[in-house]
């Protein structure tokens, strides 16, 4: 959602802050703002950036913010105000699953990697 904004912004190639992002293992912090929205943690100083001055009234589920020094993933649809520079296909959420709702806890590790558009849909499918 954000890409061209962030490269604009960071003067940085849509190849290098992909690979800055791709190449940092996100420690979470806290599961907060809602159920099973993660905050990450330490981000590239490279790829530090502020909020939206207005925030969004819907970020779709998945997708991947970035702002200062941390990373969050939206488990579903909500309001936000981080900059948008992907998604994931991963249910972070299910609350029909009494045992854990939650994929990610406080203390997990998590790394990205780059997917193409049809293992996204495969995986989102499953």
């Amino acid at each position: 959602m954000d890409l061209k904004n962030i490269v604009k912004e960071l003067k940085l190639s849509k190849e290098e802050i992909i690979n800055y992002h791709l190449n940092t293992t996100f420690f979470i912090y806290m599961i907060g703002f809602v159920p099973g929205h993660p905050f990450m943690g330490d981000l590239n100083p490279k790829l530090f950036l502020n909020r939206l001055k207005t925030p969004r009234v819907k970020v779709p589920e998945g997708s991947v913010g970035i702002v200062e020094k941390f990373c969050n993933i939206y488990p579903y649809e909500s309001p936000g105000g981080w900059n948008i520079l992907g998604r994931t296909p991963l249910k972070l959420f299910d609350n029909k699953n009494k045992t854990k709702p939650c994929l990610l806890s406080p203390g997990d590790t998590v790394k990205f990697k780059s997917i193409s558009k049809e293992e996204f849909d495969n995986l989102k499918n499953e």
